[in-house]
């Protein structure tokens, strides 16, 4: 028998293996991405190339060209909302969007992700090389500039500056709640002033997707200097097409055309977001023209938004994120698992979903909401505590595991959730008070302000949470950050040797049918040893604009709607 070959004897085969693990459409991420290799066929290559070669292990960038319909047209000012009164705004060390958002319209990062689809794509990096297994060379664009204003007074973007941000964001620390996502990578190295180099410790199939995370944005040393971190909207400064002229989330941001902007110029002179934290005044704002962009609607509304006024958008969700009920394990009454069974048997997800958004057509899945990485519906419909509704039998089951943890007579929880990002998270921790009342969980609901709410999480300091966790473009992400016993957003302070391996293999494994049986395990095993209750549902994405809005580009993104790289290219016929 021929002996098989290992992960990197494959991986330099032939160029268009690269990434191939993560699922994304090979053809499709090598118009902007490439690695070396020796150029010889691999047997299992069935890819569709037809493109013109490049040099070999390298492809350049290609700008997505903005609309040259002579429709098209500059000026005007783009209305927007926020829903979260109480953001900080340093992109590296923020766990909401408001912040990346920001830094996305006014700064750059090496790398960006595609509209809907979430594949990465190079941003003001030109082009990636890899003269070997373990090395991932960058090369930045040379024109590009920050803005002109101090302390960086219109200053070439350098190698230095990128190597100083990835360190800021994946250097562990309270600071960097994404650092584990970036465990596999051993150093970053400014060759000269435009080359970046990325030495990985091993093999990391989905290295491309932390590199073009929405948060992982290139900020200016000085910047940080002066103001001695990113959190307030005076400090955002960055060399991307718009200007932050403003940006508190009490009340509002106003983004403004960069006039010196190295790049091709937005359309837009502006974009004004206004901070609207109620649901129905949301709407209401999208009714009457305040704002030009609906988020996530409800499908009770889709009908109403269907009209001469909006053009609605409608695609399935391909984002990967988490939602999910539980608290620190190493405290009582959480540290017995079969309390945790308990509550995973009587969550009626069904009931949930409807309290959160009435109406909806959802269908239960099991830990990710995505359909490529998620396990199967049918299946997921079997397991305990994922039917349509809690049976007898189950409830007898969580029950009698309440009364063998000695809990019988009864216990009083209390649960902290938000109301950020609209309702849905505390109408989800309200609705459950019932469920868990009918095992004797006497549950309290602690609604909290969005930044309380996240210190006592990040401090593992609190009994039970509902919330849901940022959509990711690769399962990697929540798989690793928000499960394994060094996750920076492992809340739950959960820690099991055997998941950790299983994590380790999936990082590795470059066939991607391979990948998807191992990813698929991680999540039935999550499921089976309950560290945490999840409760997600398979729904499609919709989002609507005003009819004068042009060129939107639709994204995952909960409350906003553009995720800032995409706002330069819209324009208004207005």
């Amino acid at each position: 028998m021929a002996k098989e070959l290992n992960y990197w004897q494959r991986r330099n085969l032939n160029r268009r293996t690269f990434l191939y693990g993560t699922g994304v459409a090979t053809a499709g991420l090598l118009t902007t991405v490439a690695c070396g290799g020796s150029g010889d066929d691999d047997d299992d290559d069935t890819g569709d190339d037809t493109s013109a070669p490049a040099a070999e292990g390298t492809v350049r960038a290609t700008p997505t060209p903005l609309p040259t319909s002579a429709a098209a047209k500059t000026g005007g000012t783009l209305n927007l909302m926020w829903n979260v009164a109480d953001a900080q705004l340093d992109p590296h060390s923020s766990t909401e969007h408001l912040s990346a958002e920001l830094y996305r319209a006014a700064s750059h990062g090496l790398m960006k992700q595609k509209s809907v689809t979430e594949e990465p794509e190079l941003d003001f990096a030109t082009s990636i090389e890899t003269p070997d297994g373990t090395t991932i060379v960058f090369k930045i664009n040379p024109a590009a500039k920050w803005q002109n204003t101090a302390p960086v007074n219109g200053r070439q973007v350098t190698a230095e500056d990128v190597v100083y941000s990835l360190n800021r964001i994946s250097t562990p620390g309270p600071a960097a709640p994404r650092a584990s996502t970036f465990s596999a990578i051993e150093s970053y190295t400014a060759t000269d002033k435009t080359t970046v180099t990325v030495k990985l410790k091993q093999p990391f199939v989905p290295i491309l997707y932390p590199l073009s995370d929405k948060w992982t944005v290139i900020v200016a040393p000085e910047v940080v200097e002066k103001h001695g971190d990113l959190k307030r909207g005076d400090s955002i400064v960055g060399f991307g097409p718009f200007i932050v002229e403003k940006a508190d989330s009490a009340t509002g941001v106003v983004l403004k055309k960069n006039p010196d902007y190295w790049g091709t110029p937005a359309y837009l002179d502006g974009v004004n977001y206004t901070t609207i934290l109620d649901t129905e005044a949301a709407l209401a704002a999208f009714r009457t023209g305040q704002i030009d962009v609906s988020g996530i609607l409800p499908d009770l509304l889709i009908d109403e938004f269907r009209n001469n006024d909006n053009v609605l958008y409608e695609f399935d969700q391909v984002g990967v994120l988490v939602a999910l009920i539980g608290g620190p394990n190493d405290r009582a009454p959480m540290n017995d698992e079969r309390v945790r069974q308990a509550i995973n048997l009587v969550i009626d997800r069904g009931a949930m979903g409807q309290a959160a958004w009435p109406g909806a057509k959802l269908k239960n899945a099991g830990l990710f909401s995505n359909p490529t990485w998620g396990i199967p519906e049918a299946e997921v419909a079997k397991m305990p505590g994922f039917g349509e509704k809690t049976s007898d039998e189950e409830l007898k089951q969580a029950k009698d595991l309440m009364t063998a943890a000695g809990l019988g007579n009864g216990v009083e929880m209390q649960i902290n959730t938000t109301k950020a990002y609209a309702q849905h998270h505390s109408d989800r921790a309200e609705a459950l008070v019932p469920m868990l009342k009918r095992i004797g969980i006497d549950l309290k609901l602690n609604v909290m302000e969005y930044a309380a709410f996240k210190d006592l999480e990040s401090k593992r300091d609190y009994q039970l949470t509902a919330a849901t966790y940022a959509a990711y473009g690769d399962p990697n992400t929540p798989l690793t950050n928000t499960f394994t016993s060094t996750g920076t957003r492992n809340y739950w302070k959960w820690s099991d040797a055997t998941y950790d391996a299983m994590n380790v293999k999936q990082q590795q494994e470059s066939n991607k049918e391979a990948r998807h049986k191992l990813i698929l395990d991680m999540q039935r095993y999550l499921l089976k040893g309950t560290p945490v209750a999840s409760n997600i549902w398979y729904q499609k994405t919709t989002q609507a604009t005003k009819k004068k809005v042009k060129n939107f580009k639709g994204s995952n993104t909960a409350g906003s709607s553009q995720m800032g790289w995409f706002l330069s290219q819209i324009w208004l016929d207005a």
